[in-house]
């Protein structure tokens, strides 16, 4: 399967968790049918930050698109600080940390040292603040796309994914157990873009699907 096809997957498994929320709230079903999403989008964060050729520009679309949906969020009542789009752009910072270090350890610096102890001293302090403030899945869920950045062979990175995902089942628990469905699709991903990208209509997707399922649930008096 090409990732145009698992962002496609992804997408709809989203609009289902969502609608679950929001219009349908006792539909287990479309909860369960949700927990594709993050895993999926996950990995691709990890593809994207491999494959972009600018990798600050990659950074500011995903952080200004997570603070957009902050708004929505405030708007509609919904108590979570930080969204999952926060959580992948700090995602994209600890793998360049981690992208750092490798290159001053394959080049024989001692510079890796300090960039292996910033990383451990951000990851413990972000795990700190995950008590004090609301991130979307926590510590587990910013982490889980920066697990299979640290390889460059496929079948290591998918190994290193699957072991973050389990993790991250482990600390949330219930549903979230669902999500692990993830990983046969992305056994049979192909490395291939896909015949269309349709970059920017996933971009917008998330918050044009968010405002649309709020509006529908405001004239459903839910």
């Amino acid at each position: 399967m090409s990732a145009l096809v698992l962002k496609w997957i992804a997408a709809l498994s989203m609009l289902l968790d969502h609608a679950g929320i929001l219009l349908f709230p006792g539909a287990e079903w479309m909860r369960i049918a949700g927990r594709l999403a993050l895993p999926l989008y996950a990995y691709f964060i990890a593809e994207g930050f491999s494959h972009t050729h600018d990798r600050r520009k990659y950074f500011l679309r995903l952080f200004l698109l997570g603070a957009a949906c902050q708004i929505v969020y405030a708007v509609a009542g919904y108590p979570l600080l930080f969204g999952i789009l926060i959580d992948f752009s700090l995602a994209l910072l600890f793998m360049e940390m981690g992208e750092r270090m490798r290159r001053a350890l394959s080049a024989g610096q001692r510079t890796w040292i300090g960039w292996a102890a910033a990383f451990l001293l951000s990851v413990s302090l972000l795990a700190y603040l995950c008590t004090v403030w609301e991130f979307d899945y926590g510590i587990c869920g910013i982490l889980l796309p920066v697990w299979p950045s640290f390889f460059a062979k496929r079948e290591h990175r998918l190994l290193a994914f699957g072991a973050g995902l389990a993790l991250l089942c482990v600390s949330c628990g219930g549903i979230e157990w669902w999500s692990l469905f993830a990983l046969p699709l992305l056994f049979f991903y192909n490395g291939k873009p896909g015949k269309y990208r349709m970059k920017w209509f996933f971009y917008i997707f998330y918050p044009a699907h968010l405002v649309l399922l709020y509006g529908i649930s405001l004239l459903l008096g839910r």
